[in-house]
């Protein structure tokens, strides 16, 4: 699928709130644990977090791939550092990608991460970081095609059933 890859700006804000809300509800739907915000509130917030301190930092990258006038995907991650114990290496954290149904499997999401990747080299990230829902198998085989392998779990214990 034909698209171009390039750095979100406000003016995406509409359709990439779309794309939020179809990532979170997909994600919900597999697992109970994960609650997003409802709409609009969800949105609201995702938009003022988007506005104030995602797209003019320095430090985090929002890329939208776009197709036929609209945009088939996202993905963004962010430059961190270790804690203070461990060596100071920056390295990328990606924390959101999703890509319209009608686009998956056809480019799109590997398009997005290898700009995201060259994003983050070009500023020295000496690794990349990303969770990804055990029962996710699409977001699992995906991100194992691209090189990801396994690190580390994150664990889950619930307080409020104890």
């Amino acid at each position: 699928m034909s698209c171009t890859i390039r750095a979100a700006t406000r003016d995406d804000l509409p359709q990439m709130l779309q794309l939020w809300r179809e990532m979170m509800d997909f994600h919900a739907a597999r697992d109970p644990r994960f609650r997003p915000m409802a709409s609009p509130e969800g949105e609201n917030a995702w938009a003022s977090y988007l506005r104030k301190d995602i797209l003019d930092s320095d430090t985090w990258c929002a890329l939208v791939a776009e197709g036929d006038e609209r945009l088939l995907g996202q993905i963004m991650g962010e430059l961190r550092e270790p804690a203070p114990v461990f060596q100071p290496e920056t390295y990328g954290y990606v924390t959101d990608i999703v890509v319209k149904p009608e686009a998956r499997r056809a480019g799109v999401g590997r398009a997005l991460f290898e700009a995201l990747r060259e994003w983050m080299v070009d500023r020295g990230a000496a690794y990349l970081r990303l969770q990804v829902l055990t029962s996710n198998d699409a977001s699992q085989g995906f991100w194992r095609a691209v090189g990801c392998a396994d690190h580390s779990d994150i664990l889950w214990y619930d307080l409020e059933a104890v």
